[in-house]
């Protein structure tokens, strides 16, 4: 999750906040989703995707790997869950028919961001314009929060902050350790506290992200 880039060469060298204007949209597209193609296994998905996906979807762990939807790949070692494109179509499973996508509502965030990415720096998270990534032209300038369309962005944000230190905490946690049983052990413990145990979509998911950060911390002291 965290890459040594240049900003200089993958954006337009400026960092933004959610209270920035960028140039971004999505006409050039005319419904045929150019951004749900030839992504692979780079939408790594985190735990508020997951609560979105039960909640909007109704959508487990287990039907969304079960039904080929999202596959586990490594990330610097930690085995995180992704999008699985579809092999034949080099597409994303959840673009339909009729090119759009077919869970917009409840869609990743990192499908949110696009052609935005994050960029953390200590404690602070800001986003980057990917400047070759999307080919159509966008002239209308949008905020950044309203681009991601999340009604409770503060909270989001710290929970993207939290959850990118965690991330970083375990990955050293796995790079450093000497015997395999601890790499077994905080992997299987982190994919079972974050993505096997439901979220109760009726319940507020901050709270529960904290409850189960909790819960990790006992696997990293």
């Amino acid at each position: 999750m965290e890459h040594k880039v240049n900003l200089d060469e993958i954006s337009d060298g400026k960092r933004y906040t959610k209270n920035d204007l960028v140039k971004l949209g999505c006409d050039g597209c005319h419904g045929q989703a150019s951004c749900c193609r030839f992504a692979e296994d780079t939408i790594t998905l985190d735990p508020f995707d997951f609560y979105q996906l039960a909640t909007g979807e109704h959508l487990s762990f287990e039907q969304l790997y079960g039904q080929g939807l999202i596959a586990l790949s490594p990330v610097q070692g930690l085995l995180l869950p992704h999008l699985n494109f579809r092999k034949e179509t080099e597409s994303c499973p959840f673009l339909a028919s009729d090119g759009r996508c077919g869970i917009h509502a409840n869609r990743p965030g990192l499908c949110r961001l696009f052609p935005l990415a994050r960029y953390f720096e200590e404690d602070s998270l800001y986003y980057i314009l990917q400047v070759h990534e999307c080919p159509n032209p966008v002239t209308p300038k949008v905020k950044v929060k309203q681009w991601i369309g999340l009604p409770n962005m503060e909270q989001y944000e710290i929970f993207l902050k939290k959850w990118h230190t965690l991330v970083t905490k375990t990955q050293k946690k796995i790079a450093t350790a000497t015997d395999n049983q601890t790499i077994n052990t905080v992997t299987t413990a982190l994919l079972k506290i974050f993505f096997l145990t439901p979220y109760a979509t009726e319940k507020d998911f901050f709270t529960q992200f904290e409850d189960r950060s909790a819960q990790i911390n006992s696997v990293l002291p």
